[in-house]
């Protein structure tokens, strides 16, 4: 739902709801997650069961890119992996927004990229109340919560307890 040239910018609330055994085999595109791109957007209370999704680069269980969105309430349990770019459990790439109470608990993998059990790339936003306990694993910056975490950023009560395992800069929290 959403890409680069048209991005899903309304509220959505799940209301509790779980969308289960979702499938997406994208390794040649880039924004991939049952939520490609949001823009302006407010997501809340949905939750990602048992998925497989595989995608290029900002690839995410629930949101591939996600930018001026405010995320809340919701979690991934399945697979997410990129071929080549930045990947996260939850979000992929989150750009000037926020993630509060929420989690990853699957697996997050990239053969050549940014990973984060929760969050590839966490560039001018916020994470609040957040964990992932997933495992991690790729070959350049690779976190538990978060694989890039740029210094405007900020990561409030959080905890990743996954093992991390890579070739490039790994953190237990923050690659």
């Amino acid at each position: 739902i959403g890409n680069a040239s048209t991005r899903f910018t309304v509220y959505y609330n799940g209301q509790g709801h779980t969308i289960s055994n979702l499938f997406i085999n994208r390794p040649s595109t880039d924004d991939v997650g049952l939520f490609g791109y949001t823009s302006g957007a407010e997501l809340d209370s949905l939750g990602m069961i048992h998925e497989n999704i595989t995608g290029r680069g900002d690839v995410g269980g629930l949101v591939g890119y996600n930018s001026s969105t405010n995320l809340y309430n919701s979690y991934n349990t399945g697979s997410v992996n990129a071929s080549n770019g930045v990947v996260g459990g939850l979000v992929g790439y989150n750009n000037s927004s926020s993630i509060n109470n929420s989690y990853n608990t699957g697996s997050v993998n990239a053969s050549n990229g940014i990973v984060g059990g929760l969050v590839g790339y966490n560039n001018s936003s916020t994470i609040n109340n957040s964990y992932s306990t997933g495992n991690i694993s790729g070959s350049s910056e690779i976190g538990g919560l978060v694989g890039a975490n740029q210094t405007s950023s900020t990561i409030n009560n959080s905890y990743s307890t996954g093992n991390v395992s890579g070739s490039g800069e790994i953190g237990g929290l923050v690659g």
